[in-house]
């Protein structure tokens, strides 16, 4: 048998994380010049020929640097602590993981063996090739440059665009194709023969090392300030381009990925159930004005909602809930509603005309077209409600409203609590604060909007028109979008989403402790996305929550079906693994293999 190559693959860290580490995976840490922590299991990018002091602005660039002047290989790679390659030839796919066990290890193949035997076949290896759009905007396909012009500074790639025709034009021709081409490959994540990798970091370091001296950095924000490293995704790009022109018999391929590991806070579940200290006695001196929209579908889940408020709101708390609706809400379901009126509390019913949005789009399937009434809110209302609270109906309030009432807005328009996933929404819409709010729970305040806007509503439809390739979250990007520098953050205990209790694979502006610190003093839980306490899969920690005041309210007596769920909810679920699937009912697990379920479900002609 042939001697295997020696494969060294650079794997990036600054942080402490779960890694792999072999003959051929090298973790290094990148930065470590100027870096406050140590990484035990990491060499560092700052000893020999090195630019690690370089690394907030070169990125993983600082590592690829180490590794072509002080390492000897027959292969370079280079991937990230949350980007693996999916050493399974013929396996495109993309997999999240959440640990790196031997299981992961294995489904992974990142076994030095393998690994080796599979890069002899090869002369470059990149990850896989995707169409180019915004996050989540699929349709939107776009080409390089395009795509860069609106994350970035185009001026900034007109710079290197004319070093290259100078100073490369070998590469000229190439960078064309690849600027032109609406597909690539993301990351800089690749692996090279030493010849390729070694021309390859001649010409990557070469321009941009002149594009350094030519372009002015100073005033960026930290995420463009990585400006090397976007670019270098484009070049990488081009050099494999110029790669496969040069030599016709270069041997290529493309691996999948693996995203992973990724963050999660630590909380107490049961604790936070037992909490009696949610009961705050704040009782401001004025109604406190709310407003909701749903249709039958959702009455019940909304009584839910209004239960929960009214109970952990004081007693003597002077509330008016303005529900927004069409002939979807019954007057049945109206006046079950009603019945949580007392002294204090007034329920009243808006009428809305939905012919207003018909220009709207549902994109969603969970998403009806009562996620657009709240746009109106400013024309519809008494005069008398001069600021008010939006509340979804997919939520429980844990705690006092008057507490989120009393939340100054600092002269902005609106309040809300960062979203999720709001880091990467926020590049998608090209907001530049980064402060992309969830539109679940929100205050507005009526009064300043109307002095800020003419006419706010038709203000709505012109950013959604103006931004309609790139819209993807309906209401919610365009409140962010109409907002953008008239947002008030308030504190993300207002809005507890799905994502903040378990591991988050999506970019995220606020920090573990703040997610921790919210979970110690919940005011509101939103149950976001598909994972709804009333659906048999849900496996959301605070689900018990929702029946606790379902329950309480008006719509207590639960059906046979709500009844099943109820009870099993939380006890069936399934993961998805790279060649199986994972169920468990109760103590109960099976996997079941891929194709195994893809045999069934075109035996009975099920869609998936």
């Amino acid at each position: 048998m042939r001697n295997l190559p020696s494969v060294k693959i650079l794997l990036c860290h600054h942080k402490q994380t779960p890694y792999i580490k072999n003959e051929c995976f090298v973790p290094i840490h990148v930065g470590k010049a100027v870096s406050k922590i140590t990484l035990d299991y990491c060499i560092g990018d700052d000893t020999g020929d090195n630019i690690s002091t370089k690394n907030k602005s070169w990125c993983e660039l600082t590592a690829l640097y180490w590794a072509w002047k002080n390492l000897d290989a027959d292969y370079y790679g280079l991937m990230h602590y949350r980007r693996f390659l999916h050493f399974k030839e013929d396996d495109n796919n993309f997999y999240i993981i959440n640990k790196i066990s031997k299981t992961e290890i294995n489904d992974g193949g990142w076994n030095a063996e393998n690994v080796k035997k599979l890069c002899s076949k090869y002369d470059i290896i990149t990850a896989p090739i995707w169409n180019i759009h915004p996050v989540g905007a699929n349709h939107h396909v776009m080409n390089a440059y395009d795509f860069y012009a609106k994350e970035h500074y185009s001026k900034d790639f007109d710079v290197v665009i004319e070093i290259i025709k100078e100073k490369y034009p070998q590469f000229y021709f190439a960078l064309l194709d690849t600027l032109t081409s609406k597909q690539c490959f993301f990351g800089n994540i690749a692996i090279m023969k030493q010849e390729y990798f070694h021309e390859y970091c001649d010409f990557l370091f070469g321009v941009l090392s002149e594009a350094e001296k030519k372009i002015d950095i100073s005033s960026y924000n930290p995420y463009q300030y990585r400006i090397w490293g976007f670019i270098a995704e484009r070049l990488t790009n081009c050099y494999v381009t110029y790669a496969k022109i040069q030599n016709p018999k270069l041997k290529l391929t493309t691996l999948g990925i693996t995203f992973g590991v990724f963050d999660k806070p630590t909380y107490n579940t049961k604790a936070i159930l037992k909490n009696t200290n949610n009961q705050s006695k704040v009782l401001v001196n004025e109604p406190i004005n709310i407003c909701m929209s749903f249709d039958d579908n959702y009455s019940a889940h909304g009584d839910a909602v209004i239960t929960s408020l009214i109970k952990n709101a004081h007693p003597k708390q002077q509330i008016n809930i303005y529900i927004l609706h069409d002939e979807k809400l019954s007057r049945t379901n109206q006046s079950i509603l009603t019945r949580s009126e007392n002294q204090n509390v007034r329920i009243h019913y808006i009428l809305i005309d939905k012919k207003l949005f018909n220009y709207l789009p549902l994109n969603r399937e969970y998403i009806s077209l009562n996620t657009y009434y709240r746009l109106v809110i400013q024309d519809i209302l008494p005069k008398t409600v001069k600021k008010i609270i939006y509340i979804d109906s997919d939520v429980i309030v844990y705690g006092n409203i008057a507490e989120l009432w009393q939340e100054p807005l600092q002269d902005m328009c609106v309040g809300a609590v960062l979203d999720e996933g709001g880091t990467l929404q926020s590049r998608r819409l090209s907001l530049e604060d980064n402060n992309y709010f969830n539109a679940g729970i929100m205050i507005f305040d009526i009064e300043k909007i109307k002095g800020e806007f003419k006419d706010i509503f038709k203000t709505y439809f012109e950013n959604f028109y103006k931004n309609r390739d790139i819209i993807t979250l309906q209401d919610q990007d365009i409140l962010n979008i109409t907002f953008a520098e008239k947002t008030k953050i308030v504190p993300l205990r207002w809005n507890v989403n799905t994502r903040m209790l378990g591991y988050n694979e999506l970019d995220y502006k606020y920090t573990l402790k703040d997610a921790e610190a919210a979970l110690q003093n919940i005011g509101i839980i939103h149950y976001t996305d598909k994972r709804k306490p009333w659906k048999i899969t849900c496996n959301h920690p605070f689900r018990s929550l929702y029946w606790k005041y379902r329950l309480k309210g008006n719509y207590n007596k639960l059906s046979l079906h709500e009844q099943f769920v109820r009870f099993f909810s939380g006890q069936f679920q399934y993961e998805i693994l790279p060649n199986e699937v994972a169920f468990r009912f109760g103590k109960i697990k099976i996997n079941v293999h891929k194709e195994l379920i893809r045999k069934f479900l075109h035996l009975f002609r099920i869609k998936y």
